[in-house]
């Protein structure tokens, strides 16, 4: 399974029609607990680590769960 991070800023200025993310792939990262914070570049807001489907009940509003 892959990690996304995304942004969740309101007021980023990425200029793509969806937020801006960033995908790596499972085996490249040891787990969640391990990577450093990751930020945006178009506006240094830390990133969100994208909740997978399979747990729902852990989302926050937004879809997102914190990657501390």
């Amino acid at each position: 399974m892959d990690l996304t991070y995304i942004c969740v800023n309101h007021n980023c200025s990425f200029p793509g029609a969806t937020s801006f993310e960033m995908t790596f792939k499972a085996e490249s990262i040891m787990d969640e607990k391990n990577v450093a914070s990751l930020f945006c570049p178009f506006c240094r807001h830390e990133l969100m680590l994208r909740a997978p489907d399979e747990i729902p009940q852990q989302l926050s509003p937004n879809g997102t769960i914190h990657p501390h």
